[in-house]
């Protein structure tokens, strides 16, 4: 608006008579305010109409007070968001309480303001305004302390109001830069003294001498790099991890306590554990073992497909574990279906060695209860007597069967 002002370019007249109509309805007065009013100067005439409100002797009816409070909380919506929110409810609470504060508190405590409430004029407000005393409801605005000085202030001196006065205020109230008028006080902060000792300013003026570096020796080196733990289990799911990032991985598993709660594990990781890094996996099933989750990755474990492997992560555990007998019964019952079901005379005879194989080495160890499935394991010797490695199984256990007979 340049320095002009407001009430120069769109007229200080129009907007006082909007304040002082009382027949027109509440949508009729703020259509008026916007078609003198650009919404690029809502904002700016806004602090116009908080300063009549801030200065009750610039309002003189009750109309002009209810007018001034719609249009300041329709000039800004939603009205949680209204920059002017605190000018309006300071008015309202306001001591002692008159009948243009009752006006105020009523039109208040109807937002958001109805169809019905913006087809009534003001008079008909008025006419329903209740006793004074009415309390401010679910305004909102939370009351902070308020430090600020106005920009009108009334000289206790003379009580006069003359015409010409209150103009001449007006006009100068709605000149654009008087609402962003500012009053600060002086900050008076003293220069810190200067320290005269010589001494403590060594460093300057830093001397000539000679510095020599000191290096470290293993800077820089494979074992200082820090690897990701995580990082480091989520590669070994597709790829056997080298012999330093195992031993890396498990030092932290071990080391650090919450280190297994962070990484990716569930039930559903472990046949790739298995498969591409069995040692890991006997590591973390040996953590897992005192966890209400043991159970489920054990039955994971019993539903894998027959391989090395798992055969191998299986004789670790119990070894380690005492696991539950009928879990090492169902895997050896597994292992044996498990080979009668392949076709191929190769693969089957291969994995029939490394049944036997790996039974045998149950059996010497006392891991398992053979009276519980000496007639599976027997029965299944017999089918394969032509291996070696199932006759050995089958003589270790007449032997064991001739003992317990003695």
């Amino acid at each position: 608006t340049g320095s002009s002002g407001i009430n120069a370019e769109y007229g200080m007249v129009d907007v006082t008579d909007i304040i002082q109509k009382t027949e027109d309805t509440l949508e009729s007065l703020w259509n008026q305010f916007e078609l003198f009013c650009p919404k690029c100067l809502h904002f700016k005439m806004g602090q116009c109409i908080a300063a009549l409100l801030q200065h009750e002797y610039l309002l003189n009816t009750d109309c002009e007070v209810i007018n001034s409070v719609f249009l300041l909380c329709q000039v800004a919506q939603p009205q949680e968001l209204n920059p002017f929110n605190k000018v309006i409810f300071n008015y309202a609470n306001r001591k002692p309480v008159n009948s243009k504060i009752t006006a105020a508190i009523y039109l208040i405590n109807l937002l958001p303001f109805s169809q019905s409430t913006l087809s009534s004029t003001t008079s008909q407000i008025l006419q329903n305004v209740k006793l004074i005393g009415t309390p401010l409801k679910n305004f909102p605005y939370s009351p902070k302390p308020d430090c600020s000085l106005p920009i009108v202030l009334d000289d206790p001196e003379n009580d006069s109001k003359e015409e010409k006065h209150y103009k001449e205020v007006l006009s100068q109230l709605f000149d654009s830069n008087v609402p962003e008028a500012v009053f600060l006080p002086p900050l008076v902060r003293p220069p810190p003294p200067l320290y005269s000792d010589s001494d403590d300013m060594v460093w300057l003026c830093p001397n000539d001498n000679e510095y020599s570096f000191a290096w470290e020796p293993n800077i820089c080196t494979e074992k200082d790099k820090p690897e990701d733990t995580k990082k480091l289990f989520i590669l070994a799911q597709r790829q056997a991890l080298e012999t330093h990032q195992y031993d890396r991985l498990k030092q932290e598993l071990y080391d650090k306590e919450d280190c297994l709660q962070s990484l990716p594990l569930s039930p559903s990781t472990l046949p790739k554990l298995v498969d591409k890094n069995p040692s890991l996996a006997v590591d973390l099933l040996l953590l897992l073992a005192q966890t209400q989750q043991f159970a489920d990755y054990l039955t994971v474990l019993l539903n894998m497909d027959l391989s090395l492997h798992s055969m191998e992560v299986v004789n670790k555990i119990t070894a380690n574990l005492e696991l539950p007998p009928q879990f090492i019964h169902f895997y050896i019952r597994n292992c044996i279906t498990n080979c009668t079901e392949i076709t191929d005379k190769n693969t089957q005879h291969r994995f029939v060695r490394l049944v036997c194989v790996f039974l045998t080495a149950l059996i010497r160890n006392r891991l398992v209860n053979v009276q519980d499935i000496l007639i599976e394991i027997q029965a299944f010797c017999i089918d394969h007597s032509r291996i070696r490695e199932a006759t050995g199984l089958f003589r270790l256990l007449k032997s064991l069967d001739s003992k317990e007979m003695s």
